[in-house]
C-alpha cells in the first residue's frame, strides 16, 4: 500500500510542477495513459494524481470532453495573492529585527544569482528565477523560525504562482530585483515600516501583469471559479 501511495504523490507532485512551471499549459488536454507512458508509471497513481490536482483546483473534467488543466482563475489568484500579502507582511516586520549579517550575505548571494539569471539566456532561466524568487521570500520565515509556514503557503498557491511564472516568460520581471535589493536595504536599516511598504507594492505589481497576460494569452484565463 505505501508503493502506490508514494507513487501517486510522486506523480501529483511532478505533474503539479509541470502545470506550474506552465509546461502543461492552461486548458491543455490530460490523458492518463499517454502520461503513464510518459512517465514510466502505471495509469492508476496517474489517475489519483489527476483526482487530486482537481481537487486543488489544477485540473477541471469537461462532461463528453475530458480531463483538461484548469485555466488561471483571476477570482483564485486575488485571493492567493491577498492571503499571501498578510502572511508575508508579518514575517517580513518580525523579521527586520532579527537580521544578522549572515542573513545580509545570504539575500545579496541570491540577489546575485538572481541578475545573472535576470541577464541570462539559458534555457532554465524561467525556472531558476522562479526559484530564487521564492528562496528570496523564504529568508524572512527562516529568521523568525516559521518556514514551515511559508512551504504550507507555496503547497496552496496554485493560480498565482502560474501568474508569476507567465511573468518571467513574457520578461515582466524586471523591477523585481530592484525591488528586493529595496527591502533588504531597509531590513539593513532596521526599517520594518519601509520594507513592508515595499513588499505591498512588490505583491500587487501582478495586477498590472494581468492585464498583459491576458491580452496576449486570453485563452489562458477565465474570470471566476
Amino acid at each position: 500500500m505505501a508503493g502506490v501511495l508514494s507513487a501517486r504523490e510522486t506523480a501529483y507532485q511532478a505533474l503539479r510542477s509541470r502545470i506550474l512551471n506552465l509546461d502543461l499549459k492552461p486548458n491543455d488536454s490530460l490523458n492518463d495513459k499517454e502520461l503513464a507512458q510518459e512517465m514510466g508509471m502505471s495509469r492508476t497513481p496517474i489517475h489519483e494524481a489527476i483526482m487530486m490536482l482537481g481537487i486543488a483546483r489544477l485540473v477541471v473534467v469537461r462532461p463528453q470532453s475530458g480531463t483538461y488543466v484548469a485555466p488561471i482563475v483571476t477570482e483564485i489568484v486575488e485571493m492567493e495573492q491577498f492571503s499571501r500579502f498578510v502572511l508575508e507582511k508579518e514575517m517580513l516586520f518580525r523579521a527586520v529585527p532579527l537580521v544578522t549579517d549572515e542573513a545580509v550575505r545570504r539575500y545579496q548571494e541570491n540577489l546575485q544569482v538572481y541578475q545573472f539569471y535576470l541577464d541570462a539566456h539559458a534555457p532554465d532561466r524561467k525556472s531558476k528565477l522562479f526559484e530564487l524568487d521564492n528562496a528570496f521570500h523564504r529568508i524572512a520565515f527562516e529568521l523568525t523560525g516559521t518556514e514551515k509556514h511559508f512551504d504550507w503557503m507555496q503547497g496552496l498557491r496554485h493560480h498565482i504562482e502560474r501568474v508569476r511564472v507567465l511573468s518571467f516568460v513574457m520578461n515582466l520581471d524586471d523591477s523585481i530585483a530592484d525591488d528586493h535589493w529595496a527591502i533588504l536595504a531597509a531590513m539593513v536599516e532596521r526599517d520594518g515600516q519601509t520594507a513592508v511598504e515595499v513588499l505591498e507594492r512588490h505583491l500587487t505589481l501582478y495586477q498590472e501583469h494581468l492585464k498583459k497576460m491576458q491580452a496576449v494569452y486570453p485563452h489562458y484565463f477565465q474570470s471566476k471559479a
